[in-house]
């Protein structure tokens, strides 16, 4: 073999090792994630900071690795070509062709393509020197093809070179695959649901989470002061609403540890508790107020509570900063309150207050109930029957059998409901 011959080898033997890189590249440029190389270059890293730049980009520097991979391979076809037909004649050119697609495939596209993707954001910040080198090198002729590409989709209405923002519908795709089928999979489970609560907090309003005016503990400034002293050392909650005429004269706020303070100075004398003095002013948020709104008004306020109203000033309920956290992290309990998650029982049912929120449910449960219908299981159980069911009597929702356990005059105490058999829903 002469020395021109093993030059030629040599030479197709750097080209596929180009093309091979101008392949694993592309492949890692366009499957990097653009938080992770957002949270890097943010750190300091200053690859990430390069890669950043050039994402800017994305379309020129596609052009420019795909104009300088059909370069490298385009000439190495051709030196193959040439050296096959000085070995074989005229069926050089067979033999090229075959050998060529055969190597360039499996050497030079799959083999470099599935290294990348397996992890294309370390792979991309090593390769970020060779992008910055192709955009420098082929930038010119970069721009001429992406000048013609914009030019051929313009009638099709194709804008080349936005970056599209990630819709939330592909976040809460990206968070149902977070830790799917890694050891850390159950682990997984709670992160997820952090994170699609996270979500929801634009999604909801403040009528979505309140507590309604039927379950609000307050203070009736008209009670007796033997009562109201009562209720003040009775009370676990660090704010209560205080009215009067049952409810419809909403006066204030009052702060559960300066009214037992102010109860201590009168040497616990109901009658010497000054309430005029400590009620403050009650915050009125509209009931159609997004939550995420809400959970920057608590940030900025000392009261952690808010009275909810409708359209027409009338009280709805009550909403606290503890309401909100619950809809990120879950049920929080207290001493004493059941843990809706420990009432599964072995048979697939579970036994709940039909003031009990369907949201709640289905994030503790894992469960599927439509949500849309009804705020509480009491509502949704009413919303199927259709009016007001009786004792024992059962109606299907989405698969799911709920029945009315216990009736307390106009309301439905408690619901017995029964799971689909088989696996719960995706959710």
């Amino acid at each position: 073999m002469s020395a021109s011959e093993l030059a030629t080898l040599a030479a197709i033997a750097v080209l596929l090792v180009l093309s091979a890189l101008f392949s694993g590249a592309e492949t890692a440029f366009t499957g990097a994630s653009r938080a992770f190389i957002t949270r890097r270059a943010r750190a300091g890293d200053p690859r990430a900071g390069r890669l950043a730049a050039l994402r800017e980009r994305k379309d020129h520097l596609i052009a420019a690795l795909l104009v300088g991979n059909n370069l490298v391979n385009t000439t190495a076809t051709a030196l193959a070509a040439g050296l096959l037909i000085a070995w074989f004649g005229e069926e050089g050119v067979l033999y090229a062709s075959l050998v060529m697609t055969a190597v360039l495939v499996v050497l030079s596209e799959v083999l470099p393509k599935t290294c990348a993707i397996q992890n294309p954001d370390r792979t991309a910040l090593a390769a970020t020197p060779l992008l910055a080198l192709a955009d420098r090198l082929l930038g010119p002729v970069a721009v001429g093809v992406t000048a013609l590409v914009r030019a051929l989709l313009a009638p099709l209405g194709v804008r080349v070179g936005e970056e599209r923002a990630q819709t939330e519908e592909e976040l809460m795709g990206a968070i149902a695959l977070h830790g799917e089928g890694g050891a850390e999979a159950e682990a997984a489970v709670e992160e997820r649901r952090m994170l699609r609560g996270v979500l929801a907090l634009d999604d909801l309003t403040v009528a979505d989470v309140m507590t309604h005016r039927s379950r609000i503990e307050a203070l009736d400034v008209d009670a007796p002061a033997e009562g109201i002293a009562a209720r003040l050392l009775g009370t676990r909650h660090a704010w209560l609403p205080c009215w009067r005429d049952g409810g419809r004269d909403l006066v204030g706020v009052i702060e559960t540890r300066a009214a037992l303070r102010a109860l201590a100075a009168a040497r616990g004398d109901p009658s010497g508790l000054d309430l005029a003095r400590l009620i403050e002013p009650a915050p009125l948020v509209p009931e159609t107020r997004p939550l995420l709104d809400q959970l920057q008004a608590f940030r900025r306020s000392r009261r952690h509570l808010a009275v909810v109203v409708d359209e027409y000033g009338q009280i709805e309920g009550l909403i606290t900063l503890h309401d909100v956290i619950e809809v990120v992290v879950g049920e929080i309990t207290e001493a004493g309150e059941p843990i809706l998650a420990d009432a599964l029982r072995g048979t697939g049912e579970v036994e709940v207050p039909g003031e009990t929120r369907v949201r709640d449910l289905n994030r503790e449960l894992d469960w599927a109930l439509p949500e849309d219908e009804a705020m509480t299981v009491a509502g949704l159980l009413m919303a199927a029957a259709r009016g007001m069911p009786k004792r024992g009597e059962a109606v299907e929702v989405a698969g799911y059998r709920l029945e009315a356990s216990d009736l307390r005059g106009r309301r439905i105490a408690r619901v017995r409901i029964a799971a689909p058999p088989g696996p719960p829903p995706q959710r």
